[in-house]
């Protein structure tokens, strides 16, 4: 049930905090005075758009709401469920930035959007169109059977699975396939770039390689010509140096400079004698062949014709041409198992959605009957003996979210009257009486601890709104009902009372809320009766109501 209802800067309210409590309680206030406000308000926690903030107001706006959960919503919440009262809040910032919260842990919207449910049935005067629709009507037939509720659940969940693959099926056969002589030309260059090794080192450094080959005589002769001064028998420069170190050695204990001069021409020797014998394995490696020079050459052509053919910058550009030619290909082989595939899929999920659509139809046209037999024992009391209802249905020409076939609410009110549409026939009193009837047929079977009634008893008056009064309080034996009600009638039944009320403060006008005692009620009431000018009579009808 909803414990605390707390509103900060939200459309004319300032500030409200609302204790709620069980049973039955009733929200009066002139037209125009703030009520449904306040169920705007509590609309924002149960995830609906942030509508109604001025856009003026520098504040905040915060509404907070603390919720006992039923197990259902216990079950949903998971993690966020602490094992006390739940409390939810909504906060939207000046500049329309909205953020949600669970016991103080950051949600998304559409969490709030799927707990609602389970918190508050919300029946505002807008919902009164939704339940003629299918939608609405199916929904309500779902509740009212734990049968049909899973059967739907099991419906959406494959009516989704089928109509996705319906859908990729459809896109993928519409799409103009690969004809056969294209795909032949894709193998053909996918074949030439696929002898290419994209990993091999020497094709990355061709042009080097290329000049190497090419200059390999005039390399070799260098290195060879290093080796030879440096080494060859005669005046080569290692053979003079070895005579300065032996010229050096003779007097390098008798002079420090000489033992330091040949340290630095033994360590340059040293030095000169590796380098010319790596200028001899430098030249024995020199690869002078003009095969290997005729090859590389072919390759590099081949390359260039390939950057040039696919219109590529490098190696890596072509090999990113090859991966796209490979999914191209493999797409167009696999375009035709792949629509097999989703094909077999379509028929196969076509076939579990008819079965339990079968079964769905069975449950639901169960369920309706039931629901319309309670609907019309209700009416009984609302002084609608004569009335007749029913839920009609026709099966849809194509599977449909909602289920395999759409439903109507059929009625008629008096004798020898053939029923029709709700909408058609049925008066505004009527269509209340009708409303009031499906939640208290409804209550039965939900879980929401919840019930709030907006203006339901709209379009009554005399005895008919004192029987209304007593249907909602005999709801409200079974879960907490908050009304809003300008019949004092109905007023005068609940179990606490709340008037809305709006004041100007400062140029502005402001929304209000206050608890009524006992003889504050009776000046509601008897001002719900008689207007401005309250006299004794008045007064003692309202005691009456409230009696």
């Amino acid at each position: 049930m909803l414990r605390r209802l707390s509103i900060r800067n939200y459309a004319l309210i300032d500030a409200i905090d609302w204790d709620c409590r069980e049973g039955w309680t009733v929200l009066t206030g002139e037209t125009g005075s703030g009520k449904s406000i306040l169920l705007g308000a509590l609309g924002l926690v149960l995830g609906d758009r942030a509508e109604g903030i001025d856009p003026f107001r520098q504040e905040k706006c915060i509404v907070e709401a603390e919720f006992s959960p039923s197990p259902a919503a216990r079950k949903l919440l998971g993690d966020w469920d602490d094992g006390g009262d739940c409390i939810i809040r909504r906060s939207i910032a000046p500049g329309g930035r909205s953020r949600a919260y669970i016991n103080d842990e950051p949600v998304k919207l559409h969490t709030l959007k799927s707990l609602a449910p389970l918190l508050v049935d919300l029946h505002g005067q807008q919902d009164g169109q939704r339940l003629h629709a299918s939608e609405g009507l199916l929904h309500a037939i779902d509740s009212h059977s734990p049968e049909a509720g899973t059967l739907a659940v099991e419906w959406r969940r494959t009516h989704t699975l089928w109509s996705t693959a319906r859908k990729t099926w459809e896109q993928l056969a519409t799409r103009d396939g690969m004809p056969e002589a294209d795909a032949d030309y894709l193998r053909f260059q996918l074949e030439e770039l696929q002898e290419i090794d994209f990993a091999n080192p020497q094709l990355r450094n061709l042009d080097a390689r290329l000049e190497q080959l090419a200059h390999a005589h005039d390399i070799r002769h260098a290195l060879e010509s290093v080796g030879q001064v440096l080494n060859s028998e005669g005046a080569d420069v290692l053979t003079q140096l070895r005579r300065i170190e032996q010229t050096l050695e003779k007097v390098m204990d008798l002079n420090t400079d000489a033992a330091q001069l040949l340290e630095r021409i033994r360590s340059c020797r040293i030095e000169l004698d590796d380098a010319a014998s790596e200028s001899e394995r430098a030249a024995d490696a020199v690869e002078l062949d003009p095969a290997a020079l005729a090859d590389a050459e072919a390759e590099r052509n081949r390359i260039n014709r390939l950057l040039d053919k696919h219109r590529a910058v490098d190696l890596d550009g072509l090999a990113r041409r090859e991966e796209t030619m490979r999914s191209q290909l493999e797409e167009a082989q696999g375009r035709s198992a792949k629509l097999e595939e989703l094909k077999q899929e379509t028929v196969r999920l076509a076939g579990e959605l008819n079965r339990i659509g079968t079964q769905l139809q069975v449950a639901r046209t169960a369920s309706a009957d039931a629901l319309a037999t309670s609907i019309l024992s209700h009416l009984q009391h609302l002084k609608l003996p004569a009335a007749q209802l029913a839920f009609t249905w026709s099966v849809s020409e194509h599977p449909e979210p909602s289920g395999p076939a759409r439903v109507t609410m059929a009625f008629s009110a008096n004798p020898g009257q053939s029923m029709q549409p709700l909408t058609k026939v049925a008066s505004g009193g009527e269509r209340s009486r009708v409303m009031l009837a499906l939640k208290a047929a409804l209550t039965e079977h939900l879980e929401v601890p919840t019930l709030i009634l907006d203006e339901i008893d709209a379009g009554v008056s005399g005895d008919v709104a004192a029987r209304m009064a007593d249907l909602i309080a005999t709801i409200s034996k079974g879960a907490q009902v908050i009304t809003i009600s300008h019949l004092p009638q109905v007023a005068g039944k609940a179990d606490h009372h709340f008037k809305v009320y709006k004041e100007e403060r400062e140029g502005r006008a402001h929304t209000g809320m206050a608890s009524l005692g006992p003889e504050e009620r009776v000046e509601e009431l008897a001002a719900m009766l008689s207007g401005e000018k309250i006299g004794e009579a008045a007064r003692a009808q309202a005691r009456s109501l409230m009696g």
